[in-house]
């Protein structure tokens, strides 16, 4: 994994994104639309910090929970995206853009979860295969 969080492309990638949900919410801020808007900026930036924090966790495992909360805001940040799009919240343009770049987000996430589901599967047959040639 690199040394450092901006290394990640998912990070940058999702700090991207909940960077450019955050411009255009200042443009949409309506009374009537506030919730819709406070959400997905909420998620987006859930998303990043989510990477954030399973790149300093120690372990396989750790990693892997916090992505997986990673996952869960990607998916309401896409939800709430299409929302967005059926209410024209945004321009339809921009709708489109943000729809696209929130699921390359979600493949990234998706593909170091994979990655750290095989890891510690890995580490659980080692430690199974340990524990057979360890007893008597």
């Amino acid at each position: 994994m690199p040394s450092s969080v901006r290394e990640l492309r998912v990070w940058q990638e999702a700090v991207a994104t909940a960077g450019e949900i955050a411009r255009l919410s200042r443009k949409a801020s309506r009374p009537e639309t506030r919730t819709l808007v406070d959400l997905l900026v909420r998620c987006s930036t859930e998303v990043a910090l989510a990477v954030a924090r399973a790149h300093v966790k120690d372990t396989p495992e750790a990693q892997r929970d916090a992505f997986r909360t990673a996952r869960d805001n990607a998916a309401a940040l896409e939800t709430g995206l299409a929302i967005a799009r059926h209410a024209e919240l945004f321009p339809l343009a921009a709708c489109a853009d943000l729809g696209v770049k929130a699921g390359h987000v979600s493949r990234l996430v998706a593909g170091y979860l994979s990655y750290l589901d095989r890891l510690v599967e890995a580490d659980a047959e080692a430690a199974r295969g340990t524990a057979v040639t360890t007893q008597p």
